[in-house]
């Protein structure tokens, strides 16, 4: 079983051979304000940990203008509306090939417009695309909409491209088969084990931070606990380095 004792074991590793393991944080979904928001809020300042939360421009209730300016936090776009343009036999998507582009981008333009307006410098231009699938067509007119990245999940295969910075995400710690449970402890901690002994191995790119993915409205108890003990956990291991949005895009 995948333990605690492994996660501080590989870390050991990357002291000794003199490296820095460095891990960032998404969470996505944010649309207002609310207790959940608020506990990741705070569980993000009590460690210094800086998150960046992905909206989607369609969804914002205005209340969440306001609490981001009075909070220690980055907005990311999330697509425009998180809205499935697939067919029922495919996976859900909103920026895929089941639209002219022509409509895609309009609205993309319209919610990088809207981001920029609501959150000011708060707002960094990265496109989180909605269950982290998007067409090559979308990726190659990013650039000229004005993002400077872009952010989906599993190892990223180039770490530029279009123009654009790329950083993934690699531990989702929701159970989506599951009613939005909790993965598990195991289940998490080996993902996070995997991108970071792949890393250090030049199985993947090694220069990818490996990032923390979460959903603050469907967190149950167990995964607020997990989240918890993994930051304070890798908050005072001397090999690891928690990055903001802002440094990895900047």
């Amino acid at each position: 079983m995948t333990s605690w004792q492994e996660l501080n074991q590989e870390l050991d590793c990357w002291q000794q051979c003199g490296q820095v393991a460095q891990l960032w944080w998404r969470d996505d979904d944010a649309d207002q304000p609310g207790e959940d928001l608020q506990r990741l809020i705070k569980l993000s300042n009590d460690h210094a940990v800086s998150v960046g939360l992905s909206v989607s421009p369609a969804l914002i209730q205005p209340a969440l203008t306001d609490f981001v300016a009075g909070h220690n936090c980055i907005v990311l776009q999330h697509g425009y509306a998180h809205m499935n343009h697939a067919p029922a036999d495919q996976k859900k998507c909103e920026l895929g090939d089941h639209r002219p582009i022509g409509n895609i981008v309009d609205e993309l333009e319209i919610g990088f417009a809207q981001m920029r307006e609501m959150f000011g410098d708060k707002f960094i231009p990265i496109m989180v695309p909605p269950w982290n699938r998007i067409a090559d067509k979308i990726i190659a007119r990013l650039n000229s909409i004005g993002f400077i990245g872009i952010s989906a999940y599993t190892p990223r295969h180039y770490s530029i491209g279009y123009g654009l910075r790329w950083c993934n995400t690699h531990v989702d710690i929701v159970n989506w088969r599951a009613q939005d449970e909790f993965v598990g402890t195991e289940s998490a901690l080996r993902l996070l084990l995997s991108h970071l002994t792949e890393k250090r191995s030049n199985r993947v790119d090694r220069y990818e931070p490996t990032g923390l993915l979460t959903h603050h409205q469907r967190h149950d108890e167990k995964s607020w606990r997990f989240i918890e003990e993994l930051l304070a956990r890798t908050c005072s291991h001397p090999a690891v380095q928690w990055l903001s949005p802002s440094q990895l895009f900047g």
